[in-house]
């Protein structure tokens, strides 16, 4: 019997259905999706329009990743809003970035360069730095805060951060995050203060790592 015969159960089923699951998440626009559910759930609205993607492609990316059970869903009123179906499913996404950057030197490219657009050099931590006297600021947006943040962190949405910034103290040590190692909204608001003479660092991971690694408890999730 060959072990890729179609007329009954075989090892080809399992690596069929294995398939499945990763060509639902080999599409950037999907995968930008997971970055977002990971923070917490969006409607479908939201995630069009935090992404930058049209209603329509963001639906259909979205049922994708549901019929390969990595989103679940919830109804309220006429919405729907969707979240990951667990934090195994911010492990795959964190596994597949880890490997990227190791092995494929496009993707570590991209992401330098993607970085370079920024005019500061900012420092990176780890969160097993962070220390008492250091204040931790958050910059996504409030809802992504309230599902779920660094502990001790204040919420400054960087659409709101020239303003709510102002009353950082010169002398404070400031940490900076937001949703993930791929995302620069940290490094923008880093460098906002780093120019007015502010000791502004990042840390090297977002939320959507803490979710898959626990090394963080997040408060509020």
């Amino acid at each position: 019997m060959t072990p890729w015969n179609d007329e009954e159960p075989s090892k080809a089923d399992v690596f069929t259905a294995f398939a499945e699951v990763l060509k639902a998440v080999s599409n950037p626009r999907r995968l930008e999706l997971l970055e977002l559910m990971a923070q917490g759930e969006h409607s479908v609205d939201a995630l069009a329009r935090m992404s930058g993607q049209g209603v329509t492609t963001t639906s259909a990316g979205l049922q994708s990743l549901r019929r390969a059970g990595l989103v679940a869903t919830r109804r309220e009123g006429a919405y729907i809003y969707y979240r990951l179906a667990g934090d195994d499913v911010a492990e795959l996404y964190t596994a597949a970035k880890r490997v990227a950057l190791e092995r494929y030197p496009r993707m570590r490219r991209s992401l330098d360069e993607f970085r370079g657009l920024l005019d500061t050099e900012v420092p990176e931590m780890a969160p097993s730095t962070v220390t008492a006297d250091m204040l931790v600021i958050d910059v996504r947006p409030r809802c992504e805060y309230d599902a779920g943040h660094f502990p001790g962190a204040l919420s400054m949405p960087i659409d709101e951060f020239d303003r709510s910034s102002r009353e950082i103290p010169e002398d404070a040590i400031v940490v900076l995050y937001c949703r993930g190692e791929l995302c620069r909204l940290a490094r923008e608001a880093a460098g906002a203060l780093r120019a007015r003479g502010i000791d502004a660092r990042v840390l090297d991971e977002g939320v959507v790592e803490w979710r898959a690694t626990k090394e963080v408890a997040l408060d509020g999730a």
